[in-house]
Parts: C-alpha cells; structure tokens; sequence
C-alpha cells in the first residue's frame, strides 16, 4: 500500500511535466533527496522513478514555449569541463565495466543540475527548486533530531538511503542542510510557517550530532565557525551557540562524548588507521597513473588492490572526497574538481555581497550566502566522507547559477539601496560573467549606479 502511494504521488505529476517541465524539475528534487521509494518494501523501491520523470521532463522542455537558454555561468563551465573528464577516464580505466554504473550516475546528477539551470530561471521557479530540495532534506533531519531527542541520543541515526545510505553520509548532508534552513527562517513564505522553520534549524544539527559522526561532527562545527565569521550579530550568534551546544552535549550520553573525544586519539582508531591506508592507496594508484588515475570505483577492482593496496590491508570505501577523486581521475580530476568547488564558493561569496545590498534582491543574497557556509560544510566534511558524486553539492551549484539569473532580472528593474534607502531606476549596461556570475557589473563604493542608471525621486 505504501509503495502504490509513492507511485501515485510521483505519477499523478507526470502529464503535467509535459506541458510545464518546471513541475518535473521539482518532483525530480523531491524522489532525488527524500528518496521516498526507500520507505517501501514493494516493486516501488526498485523502480526507476527518476529515471522516468527525466525522460518526461526533457520532452516538456522540448515542447514548451519557454525561450530555455544555458547559462554561461562559470559554475556551469567548470561543471561541464569536469563531466567531460570523468567520461574520459571512464573510457581508460583499469575496467571499465566496473566504472560505467558509477559513470551513469554521475551523469543523471550532473544533467539534472543543469538542466534546472536552463528551466528554472524565474525568481517564482528559484524559490520552489530551493523549498522542494530544502523540505526533501528536512523531513530527514526533522525526524533524526527529534528520534535524537526521544532517545536521548542513545540510539544512533542511521542512513536515509541513497546518497545517505550510512550514518557520515547523513550527516555531512544535514550540516550542508543547516544554512539553508537558516536561510529559510530568515525568509519563511508566511509567518505561520516562522517559528516551526526556526524549530527546524534547532533540530537539524541535532541529527547530525544524533548520528554519532565524527566527520559529521566537524563538518558541523566548520559551518558554525563560518557563520559566527559572517554574522552581524556575532555576540547573539554565539550565545545562542553556547546554550544548545552546551545543552546538547549535556544531554547526550557518555558513549557519544567518549567517540567524539576518541578523535584525539587518531592514530590509535582502527578505524582511521583503515581510511589512511585507503588514502595510500590513492596515491599509490596516481603514483603509476597520474593523469587519468584508475577510473570510478578503482578502489572495488581487485587487481588494483593487488596492484596498490598496503600489504596487511583490506581494500575499502576511500572516506574522503579528494582521495576518491584522485585515484579515480587523476590528478587532473582533482584539480578540475577543485576548481569546480572553489568557483561555487567564491560565486556565492560575490553574488551575495552584491545582492544582499539591495531590498529586492536580498532575498536572492542571502540564499548565495547560505549555498557558500553550505560549500564549506561539503568542503570539510568531504576530509572523511566519500561522496564527490552527491547530488546536493550539484544542485547547489545549480542554485547559485540560478540565483545569478534571477538576480540580474531583478537588478535590471528598480532597486532600493539598503544602506541609505535611496531608489534607483532600470539599468541598460551589459554584464559579463566572472566567478562571481552575473555580479562582475559592480557598483561603485559610493552606493551609485553607472551612468546609464536614472536615479527617481522618492
């Protein structure tokens, strides 16, 4: 009965995807992050749900009216460059065989992110790609902070399935979920919603400490540094930091402190011990192929463990994204995905300064600011967790392009500068892209427009 639900939930969009593909767009985000099908036990849990709604979307793209454009975004370039890599490594790995699922997967994640880009470029379509993607994740985290509550942290959140089938998965997902839904307290789309968004961001990072993590852990405590960093509010962020933190750790019992504490003794973990001989492997396998490594899932090849693998160790998942990057695609692929992340990360820093400036646009700021603090937590926790192919960090990629658009439809119409209040009319200039985006048209210091701006009267 559950999995004829979940079926019918997802099918009963379907016809209208073919005539507006921005509602399949959003159903893909909502079966891609939640993952719903994972909750039944019946043919819906095998059944390509994601694979059918894309097929429907596209020809919805292809059918509607819309004037669909790629966006030549730097995001969308690096991300591009580095697909483009990925499929040539496959073709010169070890054994291809093995690398081609991974190489499928990766390419229904990367074609999803961008093809949001080309659909959903209105500020109305924005705001429902980033609430479906948010509300997706939050029943997650919702559910694992408030089973942490009830429990009192004695028993473990364990994976959501998919891209968060363990519990580090889980939780480098729920610390790249918390500035979004930081994001969403700030902007929630009706007051009644304010205090249960504010509830959700208190419960989210209660999930990740609930899932005893400790990659988890510090990618938390990476992205709380960042937003005591960026916050006006610095001595109130903090206080309230310090109440649920030291609440938190109060609460929970003495076997999570002693896991979190045992990271003093690293060298001494047999667990960290088996990801640094996974971390050998890596270089190893660069050591000998250095340009195109040895293709997605070189770690499960078992002549590449023979070949590569530490004498008196069993070969593993990589737990980190660098390593996994590495010795799948060479140092070149690292260097590409490097690029990739770090161009997400300055283009949120820039856009945001540049929209959060002004009253109508600030909305679209702040979202940049929350997809960078969500970069720093995929950055961070990435150190220990090996997911280079989880589709949040793409679609994040694909909201900071997104926001660029938006943002530049909104600036070309009046703009009311938030520092001094004064009011700016349309403005004809010609923008070029820079890692920032749209933003590489900068205002001067002085809060005035160019010359081609006419500024009103209030």
């Amino acid at each position: 009965m559950r999995g004829l639900l979940v079926a019918l939930m997802i099918f009963i969009w379907m016809p209208l995807a073919v005539f507006k593909p921005q509602i399949g767009v959003l159903v893909w985000s909502w079966v891609s992050h939640m993952a719903p099908q994972s909750y039944t036990y019946n043919f819906a849990r095998g059944f390509p749900f994601l694979v059918t709604v894309a097929a429907v979307t596209i020809i919805g793209m292809f059918l509607s009216r819309d004037k669909n454009r790629l966006v030549g975004h730097p995001a969308i370039v690096a991300m591009l460059i580095y697909w483009a890599w990925v499929v040539t490594t496959t073709f010169t790995a070890m054994e291809p065989s093995v690398s081609q699922t991974k190489l499928i997967h990766m390419s229904k994640v990367m074609l999803f992110a961008i093809l949001s880009t080309v659909i959903m470029q209105s500020a109305n379509r924005l705001k429902a790609f980033v609430w479906v993607m948010f509300a997706s994740l939050a029943f997650i985290g919702i559910k694992g902070g408030l089973f942490t509550v009830l429990t009192g942290g004695n028993s473990r959140v364990q994976g959501a399935g998919g891209m968060m089938g363990d519990n580090n998965q889980l939780a480098m997902a729920m610390s790249m979920l918390l500035p979004f839904a930081i994001y969403m307290a700030m902007h929630p789309p009706a007051k009644i919603l304010k205090w249960p968004l504010r509830i959700s961001a208190i419960l989210i990072p209660i999930s990740v400490v609930g899932t005893h993590s400790r990659g988890g852990f510090v990618a938390l405590a990476g992205v709380i540094g960042m937003l005591v960093l960026k916050t006006k509010r610095k001595f109130l962020t903090l206080l309230v930091i310090a109440v649920v933190g030291a609440t938190a750790i109060t609460f929970m019992p003495q076997s999570w402190k002693n896991r979190i504490e045992s990271t003093e003794g690293a060298t001494e973990d047999s667990s960290f011990i088996g990801r640094v001989s996974m971390w050998k492997f890596s270089t190893n396998v660069v050591k000998d192929e250095p340009v195109f490594g040895g293709g997605f899932d070189i770690f499960y090849v078992r002549h590449a463990a023979e070949l590569w693998m530490p004498p008196g160790y069993k070969a593993r998942a990589p737990h980190s994204i660098y390593f996994e990057v590495l010795a799948e695609h060479g140092y070149t692929g690292l260097i590409l995905f490097l690029t990739m992340l770090f161009t997400g990360w300055y283009a949120g820093g820039t856009q945001a300064k540049l929209y959060q400036r002004y009253e109508e646009t600030k909305w679209i700021g702040d979202l940049c600011w929350a997809c960078q603090l969500s970069m720093v937590a995929y950055a961070i926790g990435g150190l220990t967790v090996n997911i280079a192919t989880f589709d949040v960090f793409y679609h994040i990629l694909a909201i900071l392009v997104m926001s660029s658009v938006v943002g530049e439809q909104l600036r070309a119409g009046k703009l009311t500068l938030i520092s001094t209040g004064e009011v700016y009319g349309a403005k004809q200039e010609n923008t070029k892209w820079t890692p920032g985006g749209a933003a590489a048209a900068q205002t001067s210091r002085g809060d005035k427009e160019k010359s081609t701006q006419v500024r009103l009267d209030r």
